[in-house]
């Protein structure tokens, strides 16, 4: 149906972005910097370009809507440039209500994005659900929307998209979602399917603009590829090298004039989610965590140990069109790292191409994996589940001299945990590492926070509603009012919000969260590109990377207690309120009878 519509009235293909990535330093793995470029073709003489210089991090939605934030914060967020939109949320209806919006750059406008300052993608799944799913098929892809499960097709996939017609496409793929290992045939499987997608989804787009000219060559999508292979290091390479071989025959002109699939592809994307939880149900009903995780150990794989008690499926009549040299006989003696996983799947790949990682867990792991995989681009969901759950992260990066560990050992926490009483009387800014606006100095070195929750600022201009409030103030601007800091929020007041159910509370929350994000990336790039000796350079980084997790707890402790005070403040009131409070007395009282025995 969707295909039917997109033919009948949608002119497409004529105007998508084009995306380069230069890479300014750097190796097949270890650290690197480089940059993002998208130029937009407008009707100026002149395109939108915009620039993300990596490492960087992008944001994801839901149901187009960056958690927590209005239209208004998203624009005045600086830290913002690049926002993915997982398409299943909007597939309850048929067609699903975005592809009905005309004109040029759809899913902008849909949305609210701005097209001058914000490069958007679109995937079908949402990269940091892991939820068990129903399998799926040769043709078809499950995804999960507020209606449950629904089947999206090929040519379901390439109409949305070109109907959209987003900054970044990612192409489809088959991820099982089902519990670990998996047979040798379920990954061959797997990497068939992944690689058969892709080439769908990189047929040329002809441009059907009735002012394009005649002669002018199909326009190309800047699709990035899920690595498939699970947690396989042969089917990842095997997956690796489908990309890189020479197309002949009918897949050969499918896609031409690319010559390998990899032509087509501007980045490649890990998708860890399945890799580091233990996959839950699409419906668990007694879990009170409203499906926010805790970081576990970012470096194994969570099922590490069942994989290696597992005995190697017997595949040897498993039929597969790839050669039987390239997915070795799998063998879990030895589970593989999260490192040894990403490094299979790019050692066959050229090093000139942006990678992209979903789901991790930390900014512990987001600094190993620059300094020993050479990841660019990372995305922000763990920072705003801190904000969930109501912590404001602290932690600054190189860490200064004056940030070392406490007197008795003990590691610095990497936020506060706002819901606990001993905030409740705290009258100063969220974070320890950076000032606020209204307190910076030009003698001190400590950098300012500019999230809206730090360094709040007064309207410079009025807020028009209608022309009539343009034309009322026309006469009153004149142009010198400059930017004011206010005093910033305070730790107590943000404990006052999050008891009393506020949402402005977590608002605030992923404004300063996603700062320090962008602080953290920023000071990797200023070592990275501040020493002439790349060399150098990564081993200066190196070092820092090790104080961090010297100074900083890797565990996260304050997480699982914020998360267990998020629980008890969500469920204080509402249905059922008056039997748990009951069940919490008589808990209290047994423990008291069991002391005093």
């Amino acid at each position: 149906m969707a295909q039917t519509q997109l033919e009948g009235g949608q002119r497409i293909g004529s105007r998508f972005p084009k995306l380069t990535f230069v890479l300014d330093r750097g190796k097949q793995f270890g650290p690197r910097v480089g940059g993002l470029c998208l130029t937009r073709p407008s009707d100026s003489s002149s395109n939108h370009i915009i620039d993300i210089q990596t490492p960087n991090f992008l944001v994801g939605t839901s149901r187009g809507a960056v958690p927590h934030f209005s239209r208004d914060h998203v624009h005045s967020a600086k830290g913002i440039s690049w926002i993915n939109v997982p398409f299943e949320s909007f597939l309850e209806q048929t067609p699903p209500v975005p592809t009905y919006q005309a004109g040029s750059q759809p899913l902008h406008n849909f949305l609210g994005f701005d097209s001058s300052k914000h490069i958007v993608s679109l995937s079908l799944r949402d990269p940091l659900d892991a939820r068990e799913m129903p399998p799926n098929g040769n043709a078809h892809v499950s995804a999960l929307c507020m209606r449950g499960v629904r089947k999206v097709t090929l040519a379901d996939w390439r109409s949305y998209v070109l109907t959209m017609q987003p900054d970044i496409t990612f192409a489809l793929s088959d991820t099982p979602f089902t519990v670990a290992p998996h047979s040798q045939k379920r990954l061959t499987k797997s990497i068939e399917r992944s690689a058969a997608w892709l080439a769908d989804l990189l047929r040329p787009v002809e441009n059907t603009m009735d002012d394009a000219p005649s002669e002018s060559a199909p326009t190309s999508l800047n699709v990035f590829v899920h690595m498939a292979g699970g947690t396989s290091t042969s089917a990842r390479r095997a997956f690796s090298h489908s990309l890189t071989e020479t197309l002949h025959g009918l897949e050969a002109n499918a896609v031409k004039p690319l010559l390998c699939l990899d032509e087509g592809v501007a980045g490649y994307a890990f998708d860890l989610a399945a890799l580091h939880v233990k996959l839950a149900p699409l419906s668990t009903p007694n879990d009170r965590g409203g499906g926010i995780e805790i970081a576990e150990d970012s470096l194994i794989l969570q099922n590490s140990e069942s994989l290696a008690q597992t005995p190697t499926p017997n595949t040897a009549v498993t039929p597969t069109s790839l050669s039987s040299s390239m997915i070795e006989p799998l063998s879990f003696s030895l589970a593989p790292t999260l490192d040894e996983l990403l490094r299979a799947s790019l050692e066959p790949l050229p090093i000139a191409k942006p990678r992209l990682v979903t789901d991790v867990r930390s900014p512990h792991e987001i600094l190993r994996l620059i300094r020993d995989i050479g990841v660019d681009v990372f995305d922000a969901g763990w920072a705003v589940k801190a904000a969930d759950i109501g912590v404001a992260i602290d932690f600054i990066f190189p860490v200064p001299s004056e940030h070392d560990s406490s007197p008795d050992r003990r590691k610095r926490d990497i936020g506060h945990n706002l819901y606990d009483a001993k905030y409740a009387h705290d009258f100063i800014s969220l974070s320890d590492a950076f000032l606020a606006g209204h307190n910076r100095s030009s003698s001190s070195e400590t950098p300012v926070c500019p999230c809206a929750a730090c360094s709040p600022t007064a309207p410079t201009s009025p807020i028009h509603h209608s022309k009539v409030d343009v034309q009322s103030h026309q006469a009153l601007s004149d142009g010198t009012s400059q930017k004011t800091f206010l005093p910033p929020f305070t730790r107590a007041y943000l404990h006052h919000l999050l008891h009393t159910h506020e949402m402005s509370a977590h608002t605030l929350l992923v404004a300063h969260n996603v700062a320090v994000l962008d602080a953290l990336l920023t000071g990797v790039r200023t070592i990275l590109s501040g020493h002439a000796d790349p060399i150098e350079a990564a081993a200066i980084f190196s070092r820092e990377v090790t104080r961090f997790e010297e100074v900083y707890d890797g565990a996260m402790s304050v997480l699982h207690t914020a998360r267990d005070n998020w629980k008890d403040v969500k469920y204080a009131r509402g249905k059922g309120r008056l039997a748990r409070e009951a069940q919490k007395d008589k808990d209290v009282r047994s423990v008291h009878s069991t002391e005093v025995q």
